[in-house]
């Protein structure tokens, strides 16, 4: 204590019990920074849905809902069997019987604000006395416009969620110790010495190693909804397939890999301690 007896506070950053920062707070922040990036991809969707006329689009929109209305196929010129077929090759159809499907049905599903898109499903009877109760199917869809056309080109926002994230992440916790989710909760993310201001280029590397491997993926992804008309449109589409399951599998061994990461490496997990930077939590500090 002070002679005149009175006691200074200050703001301080700690790095808290177990992981930096605190387990549940890092959590809560996670969670308020992708919903906001969603929000914001969500509302450019719904506008760049009406002024592109559905070329440009949102198909995940945070807020909104979807609804499939089964539509006659024989009177719609959405729905020509000749527009939509069973897909040819890909990673699952060897289970599909060699023979034309005994059913089709065909939908209309909107996701509003931002998305619409006509629906196909091939149903295939089972075959087998062993598996006669169980049926194949397939779904092909096919984008509409806002006007109702069936269009070969569209570019997904939904692809660039990932990208966005990694470099809003990273310039906001360079500029001022985290976005939104991290501020409200009383985190910063700074340098390693707990003092200074982590740098952009320790920012970038940190954000790299958490959602690089899905940035590219929905970049991938993007590209392929963008220029499938000229790559051959169907016949690409079981390349899609293929990679979606190549992705997963890497998704899932990178979540198992951070999962375990948190649960052993504290305070700082790996894409912390690689940049450089650590994530603490800001409280008040009584000195004498």
């Amino acid at each position: 204590m002070s002679e005149s007896g009175a006691v200074r506070r200050r703001r301080g950053h700690v790095i808290g019990d177990g992981l930096s920062g605190g387990f549940w707070r890092r959590v809560v922040a996670f969670w308020i920074d992708h919903a906001l990036v969603g929000l914001v991809l969500t509302l450019i969707g719904a506008a760049a849905f009406t002024l592109t006329d559905g070329v440009i689009r949102h198909s995940s929109p945070v807020v909104g809902f979807a609804h499939c209305v089964a539509v006659d196929e024989a009177g719609s010129r959405n729905t020509d069997r000749l527009k939509v077929l069973p897909l040819a090759g890909g990673p699952v159809h060897r289970f599909r019987p060699d023979r034309p499907p005994d059913r089709i049905r065909v939908s209309r599903c909107d996701t509003f604000p931002s998305h619409s898109a006509v629906r196909v499903k091939f149903t295939w009877a089972g075959q087998f006395t062993w598996a006669r109760q169980f049926s194949y199917h397939e779904t092909v869809d096919r984008p509409l416009s806002a006007s109702g056309r069936v269009i070969p080109r569209t570019f997904d926002l939904a692809s660039l969620f990932f990208p966005v994230l990694l470099i809003w992440l990273a310039f906001s916790e360079a500029a001022w110790g985290g976005g939104p989710g991290k501020r409200l909760m009383g985190l910063r993310v700074l340098h390693r010495d707990g003092v200074r201001r982590a740098a952009f280029k320790a920012t970038l590397m940190r954000n790299a190693l958490l959602y690089g491997p899905s940035a590219v993926g929905g970049l991938a992804v993007g590209a392929h909804g963008l220029f499938r008309a000229t790559l051959g449109g169907p016949l690409y589409d079981p390349l899609l397939g293929w990679a979606f399951i190549a992705f997963g599998a890497v998704a899932a061994l990178w979540g198992l890999l951070f999962f375990v990461s948190v649960l052993v490496q504290r305070p700082d997990p790996f894409w912390d301690r690689w940049s450089g930077v650590s994530v603490r939590r800001r409280v008040w500090i009584e000195e004498n």
